[in-house]
C-alpha cells in the first residue's frame, strides 16, 4: 500500500468525488491520511480496494475514522440497470485512539481482507450481518475482539452518487460472548443497546465484553427469551447430509466452526415458529418447526422438520468438539462434528477447531 493520494480520484471519478464531498462536509475539509493501492486489483494487484482514508475525530471520544474506496463504482458505473453503485456500500471503522495517534495500518489490512472476501465470493455485507474472525481482530494486541457486526455509519448514513446509492457500513468489533448473543437474538437490536453506552460504536480493542455488566446481560437475556432470533440464514460450506439407502438412517455432518453458531440459531428460531436456513455454495439445509420429525431430500436441498424437544437435544450437541452422537429422538439420526482447519490467505493452516 502507498500513503500517497490517488491522483485519479479527481479525474473522472464521480463516485469517488461524491464520497469526498460528504467527508469534506463532516470533517470541515480536513486532509486525511490516505493509503492508495499501487496496482489495481483488476490488473493483478492483491488489494481489492482502491484506497482507504482515515480522519481524526474528537466526537464522543478521540478516535480514528477509516473509510474505504472501492466497493462502490468510483469511476464509470458498471451496471446501468442497478439503482445502487457497485456493491451498494463502502466500509468504515472507528478505532479508539488518543489524540495525535499515528493511524495503525492493521485496520487497513483488515478492511482489505474483508474486501477480498466480497470480491472473491460475490457476497456483499449489510446492516446486521456478523462475521466471526476466528482470531483476534488485531494480532498485535491481547484483545478480546474476535468478531464484527455491520451497521450503518451513525454519521455518514447513505448517500446518492452519480453512479447510484452508497451506504456507509460501519464495522464494529465484538467479543465472542457478544457474537453469541447476536446469534441467539438480534444483531441490530444488540448494537442499539450498545449505542446507549457507545453512540458512535467506536471499537476499543482493550475493552471487556459489555455482557460483563450485569444490567446489560440481564436486558439481553430477557429480550432474547421474549423475541427469539431474527436472523433466518447463515452461509457456510462445512456441512453435508448423508442418508443410508437401505435403512433411511440420516447423518448430519457439521464442521466444528459451524456447529456452535447453528445450534444457537436453531434454539433461537424453531421454538418461536420460525424456520432457519444453512446455505453453502452448492447445497443448503432448511430447518423447520413441526409436530413430528421429517426429512425431505431433493436436488441440493435437505429439509429437516424437528419438534421443540428434538431441537433442544440436537442443538445442545452442536459444540466445537469433534465427535459422533447417535440420538434416540429422532430415531435413526446421527450428528457428526468434524474438525475444521483455519487457514490464512496463503492457505497455511493456522489453527484447528474441534
Amino acid at each position: 500500500m502507498s500513503e500517497e493520494f490517488d491522483p485519479e480520484a479527481d479525474n473522472g471519478a464521480p463516485g469517488w468525488e461524491a464520497i469526498d464531498e460528504v467527508l469534506d462536509e463532516l470533517y470541515d475539509n480536513a486532509e486525511p491520511m490516505h493509503w492508495g493501492t499501487i496496482l489495481p486489483y483488476n490488473l493483478g494487484g492483491e488489494d481489492p480496494l482502491y484506497g482507504v482514508s482515515v480522519y481524526e475525530s474528537q466526537k464522543q471520544q478521540p478516535h480514528l475514522h477509516y473509510v474505504t474506496y472501492g466497493f462502490s463504482d468510483l469511476y464509470e458505473k458498471e451496471d446501468e440497470e442497478s439503482e445502487v453503485s457497485g456493491y451498494g456500500f463502502e466500509l468504515t471503522f472507528r478505532l479508539s485512539a488518543s489524540k495525535g495517534t499515528e493511524p495503525p495500518v492493521w485496520v487497513v489490512n483488515f478492511l482489505q481482507n474483508l474486501a477480498r472476501y466480497v470480491f472473491q465470493s460475490g457476497n456483499g455485507f449489510g446492516p446486521g450481518h456478523t462475521i466471526p474472525l476466528n482470531s483476534p481482530i488485531c494480532l498485535e494486541s491481547e484483545t478480546q475482539i474476535c468478531a464484527v457486526i455491520f451497521v450503518e455509519d451513525p454519521e455518514l448514513g447513505t448517500i446518492e452518487t452519480p453512479n447510484g446509492e452508497v451506504q456507509f457500513l460501519q464495522v464494529f468489533g465484538l467479543t465472542e460472548s457478544e457474537l453469541d448473543a447476536t446469534q441467539c437474538w438480534n444483531a441490530l437490536r444488540f448494537a442499539e443497546l450498545v449505542q446507549e453506552f457507545n453512540p458512535l460504536l467506536i471499537t476499543d480493542v482493550d475493552r471487556e465484553s459489555y455482557l460483563a455488566q450485569p444490567k446489560f446481560q440481564s436486558t439481553v437475556s430477557e429480550l432474547t427469551s421474549e423475541e427469539g432470533a431474527s436472523a433466518a440464514m447463515m452461509c457456510a460450506n462445512e456441512f453435508r447430509v448423508l442418508r443410508d439407502p437401505e435403512t433411511s438412517d440420516v447423518t448430519l455432518v457439521l464442521g466444528a466452526i459451524v456447529a456452535p453458531s447453528l445450534g444457537k440459531r436453531l434454539r433461537g428460531r424453531l421454538p418461536f415458529g420460525r424456520e432457519f436456513q444453512l446455505v453453502g455454495e452448492e447445497d443448503s439445509i432448511v430447518f423447520r418447526p413441526a409436530d413430528q420429525y421429517q426429512l425431505t431430500m431433493q436436488d441440493h436441498v435437505s429439509e429437516f422438520e424437528f419438534t421443540n424437544s428434538q431441537v433442544e437435544v440436537i442443538s445442545k450437541q452442536m459444540q466445537a468438539n469433534a465427535g459422533t452422537w447417535k440420538l434416540e429422538d429422532p430415531p435413526g439420526f446421527t450428528l457428526v462434528i468434524e474438525q475444521t482447519e483455519i487457514k490464512d490467505n496463503d492457505g497455511n493452516v493456522t489453527d484447528v477447531l474441534g
